[in-house]
């Protein structure tokens, strides 16, 4: 069970919580249904914003005390002593607690009526939404009910669980992220505060598992000025980077918000120019570019076909024209092609035999 103290906090904060589990609407879900803007999500990985459920199994238990988080993690258990709940009860409880959440947005004149009924039937479900999810032993349970019943499906974790990550079995529609916080171990003691002295060492398996992980991976770095943001890190990061291979390098600024307001103040946030100058460095030095948001409305139209799009241009060594590739070909049609084909076994001679029409894209 949560403790009290952080259970009226997280309600405070508009969370539902029941057991170890929570769910809260994000404020890009609420943007999205007033028609105001959407979260980077949809924009880049073809994410339904709308229908997002941000959520965790695991909403007071956490094995890092991270500096940068808004969340109140003082008071987070390391370990479960209560009843694991079923990933089938855990989901069916919060996508009800999500639509009482939801319940205002039906009066609101601004709010699209078919745009809200969708809403509340949510396709996105992202594990992110507190705590350490990787702690809530029936995980991979989770993840295996969630892929065959939503249209995405992303995990964040700290990465100070290898032995679970192992674990995962790739699907077309989830995506794996690590984050990436400290460019050292001593950064990440001052940083990130683990429980444990070990997790230093099991964060960097982990980079070793996500390097081997078939599906679609990605690395989010928080930046923080004076700790952790500073050109004399970047190898440091590209070497941790480099031990991932991920497809995808999120560069975000740690935002002063909630309880990260008590540990750091606004003096430890980047600015914009900041973080798309320190990306640009890390750019520069690695084969990782920076997309810009109206290229990637060419081929964000669901996230299996960025998948698939992004995977053929690896596989096929940088040689396929995504842009041209996008705007001349049916993406339904070549969707419902995809979805029938295991991509990830078969050589790009072979990928050419079956789709005889892709040389026309290189």
């Amino acid at each position: 069970m949560v403790n009290e103290k952080i259970r009226k906090e997280l309600e405070k904060k508009h969370y539902k919580v029941f057991n170890h589990n929570g769910v809260q609407i994000c404020e890009w879900t609420k943007k999205s249904l007033r028609g105001a803007d959407i979260c980077y999500k949809e924009k880049f990985y073809g994410v339904n914003c709308h229908r997002c459920m941000q959520f965790s199994p695991t909403v007071a238990h956490c094995n890092m005390n991270c500096v940068f988080c808004w969340r109140p993690n003082e008071f987070m258990y390391t370990q479960f002593s209560e009843k694991i709940d079923e990933p089938e009860q855990i989901i069916s409880i919060l996508v009800e607690q999500r639509k009482q959440l939801l319940s205002g947005f039906g009066g609101n004149e601004n709010v699209n009526k078919e745009k809200f009924e969708e809403a509340l039937k949510p396709d996105h479900f992202a594990i992110s939404l507190a705590g350490e999810p990787t702690l809530y032993p029936k995980i991979i349970n989770l993840i295996e009910y969630l892929t065959k019943i939503a249209r995405t499906v992303f995990l964040v974790t700290n990465g100070t669980r290898p032995e679970v990550l192992e674990k995962i079995k790739p699907k077309s529609n989830f995506q794996l992220y690590i984050s990436l916080n400290a460019p050292n171990k001593e950064k990440f003691f001052e940083i990130c505060r683990p429980a444990k002295k070990e997790e230093w060492e099991n964060f960097n398996k982990s980079l070793e598992v996500m390097r081997d992980f078939k599906g679609r991976k990605v690395i989010r770095l928080t930046l923080i000025k004076n700790l952790n943001l500073d050109e004399k890190f970047i190898d440091n990061y590209l070497k941790l980077i480099e031990k991932a291979s991920p497809d995808f390098l999120e560069v975000k600024a740690f935002m002063s918000l909630g309880y990260a307001k008590k540990r750091l103040g606004n003096s430890y946030m980047p600015s914009f120019e900041e973080i798309k100058k320190f990306a640009a460095k890390i750019s520069k030095k690695s084969d990782y570019i920076i997309e810009d948001e109206e290229l990637i409305e060419l081929s964000k139209r669901n996230s299996i076909f960025q998948y698939y799009l992004g995977f053929l241009n690896k596989k096929l060594d940088g040689r396929f024209n995504e842009e041209y590739f996008t705007n001349n070909v049916n993406l339904e049609e070549l969707e419902k092609e995809l979805e029938e084909v295991d991509l990830q076994n078969l050589s790009a001679d072979e990928i050419f035999g079956k789709f005889t029409y892709l040389y026309e894209y290189l």
